[in-house]
């Protein structure tokens, strides 16, 4: 005889065995005990959490001759019967028989009466794959079944159940399991097989099932395959295809300091190691995940279901590591995660992504920008000061200014050197007749203001921009486009093609619009900045303006 599977050999024959669902087996049991059944019963929840299971203890239960405590006592005749699988406790697989048909059969037993049991009890598995004719001739009888008819469905997508029927049953919501209560269950278990798996292997277990009891034993099952009755955590890792911890943090240590070569030749090791890469993918995934949650929540043990020990190490990582690197780091792992299966070559993709989260250099994202000024801003001082600065800056063959005001600073910056020099007018010669009396004095009229050419404005502005960029690269995006055209005196007109005033709007908001005035401050001291919309040029015009340059005034 073949040997069972753990799961079906050690599965709950009790409401007190079902694991980690006390708040649907203490309800259970008070209504068996008080003798409150009700007609139908909804369990629904994620795959190896205890519904079928449930579904048969409660089947059980309701047919106990002597139920102790609302649990059945195993040792009556009913509960040998519904154990060994009786007429009267009927289960269905909704996927096989989901026609019309199927459910006018099953109403057609309801009719009769148990042959050997209290109650008839209709276990529908997977009740959400009926056809809608079916549900439509199930719901008068779901509604009054005959008083010895019970009706239990069980389903892993309650929201494809029409509303009509979820109303007419008592809904119970099977939670995933914890890290916690699968690796007690796992040991208890095995306990019984005379087995032993290693405590970090029952935690690799444990996380791998993804909070379903069935899928942690079916994992034991593999692993007491591979390597017999006891069980190693490098048995473990061979026998699911994961990878070690240390890998996974020496991948992630690669990727959050930019060394690319160190991150490839990581996935490298994985791979020569025969490794699955879409598991290691979902590993690296959460280990980011850990990594994210440590830095923005602290200590967060019971949100990782992890060690203390491993909690130490996420936060020692988290702490040297800049928020934004981890949470790109992390979108571009599930972003190339989602589109693994569509690569013949799986490797390929990966050390792409990997490269890319190195070196963000050409990723135009905010998340990539985010990155790459949070990598700057981790570089220490003296290897920024020290770093050479290639600033293209243009170079004036003008004169100097000349009167400048004693007020205005010196520059010592090309732009000063472009300016125009303002030479004194001579006086006009005296007439040569009488002179008449002089008229009262008029007030001396103000000088105009000095106009720049319009290199200047855009020099200064290009200059402007930069200083923006290390001040605040998002607002930098705002003006990245826009150009300096016009300086009069202390006015610098900034213009933005006239497609994009929604970025001049957002460059003119307050915050945004102080940190621009802190750049064009150190910039150009006592500098005052006005924004406009660039005209819409003719045909003519936008030709003449490619042949003869931007800086050609159209009159």
């Amino acid at each position: 005889m073949a040997r069972r599977a753990l799961y079906r050999e050690y599965r709950p024959e009790t409401f007190k065995e079902v694991v980690g669902q006390d708040h649907i087996t203490t309800i259970l049991k008070n209504q068996v005990r008080e003798g409150k059944i009700s007609h139908a019963y909804l369990f629904c929840g994620s795959r190896g959490t205890g519904k079928t299971s449930s579904a048969k203890i409660l089947a059980r239960a309701v047919n106990c001759l002597s139920p102790k405590d609302g649990e059945p006592c195993m040792e009556c005749t009913a509960c040998r019967l519904a154990l060994a699988g009786s007429a009267d406790v009927i289960e269905i697989d909704a996927a096989s028989n989901n026609g019309v048909d199927n459910v006018r059969s099953l109403i057609e037993q309801a009719q009769f009466a148990p042959l050997e049991l209290k109650y008839r009890v209709f276990i529908i598995d997977e009740v959400h794959m009926l056809s809608t004719a079916a549900f439509n001739a199930l719901l008068k009888t779901l509604e009054e079944p005959p008083a010895h008819v019970l009706f239990i469905l069980a389903t892993t997508e309650p929201q494809k159940l029409p509303a009509t029927i979820v109303s007419r049953c008592q809904r119970f919501d099977f939670h995933r399991l914890s890290i916690a209560h699968i690796i007690a269950n796992l040991t208890a278990v095995l306990k019984k097989a005379g087995a032993s798996i290693d405590p970090n292997g029952l935690r690799l277990i444990a996380r791998a099932a993804d909070g379903g009891m069935r899928d942690a034993l079916s994992l034991a099952d593999q692993c007491l395959s591979f390597a017999g009755n006891t069980v190693s955590e490098q048995d473990v890792y061979n026998a699911l295809g994961t990878v070690s911890g240390e890998t996974l943090e020496r991948t992630a240590q690669a990727l959050l300091t930019g060394s690319a070569p160190d991150a490839v030749r990581a996935l490298d090791e994985v791979v020569a190691n025969g490794r699955d890469l879409g598991v290691f993918l979902g590993d690296l995934a959460r280990h980011f995940r850990a990594l994210l949650l440590s830095k923005t929540c602290g200590d967060c043990a019971e949100l990782l279901d992890c060690t203390d020990d491993q909690m130490q190490r996420y936060l020692k990582v988290a702490k040297g590591a800049d928020e934004s690197r981890i949470l790109y780091s992390l979108e571009q792992i599930l972003k190339v995660q989602s589109s693994l299966k569509l690569f013949p070559a799986p490797r390929i993709p990966i050390e792409a992504a990997f490269i890319r989260i190195c070196r963000p250099v050409d990723d135009q994202s905010f998340a990539a920008l985010e990155s790459r000024v949070a990598a700057l801003e981790q570089r220490p001082a003296a290897a920024v000061a020290a770093a050479p600065v290639k600033a293209e800056e243009p170079v004036f063959d003008g004169p100097p200014m000349l009167d400048a005001p004693p007020e205005e600073p010196v520059f010592d910056d090309p732009w000063e050197a472009s300016r125009p020099a303002q030479t004194e007018q001579e006086p006009e010669p005296a007439p040569a007749s009488k002179p008449e009396p002089a008229p009262e004095p008029e007030p001396e009229p103000k000088p105009e203001p000095v106009r720049a050419a319009s290199s200047d404005a855009e020099a200064i502005w290009t200059r402007a921009k930069t200083k923006m960029m290390e001040l605040n690269p998002m607002v930098f995006m705002y003006a990245k486009d826009s150009r300096g055209t016009e300086l009069v005196g202390d006015l610098l007109t900034v213009e933005f093609p006239a497609s994009q005033e929604s970025k001049m709007n957002g460059l003119n908001a307050a915050r945004n619009l102080q940190v621009a005035k802190e750049a064009i401050e150190a910039v150009r001291p006592g500098t005052e900045l006005r924004f406009r919309l660039a005209q819409l040029l003719n045909a003519n015009e936008e030709k003449l303006k490619e042949l003869f340059g931007s800086s050609l005034t159209i009159k």
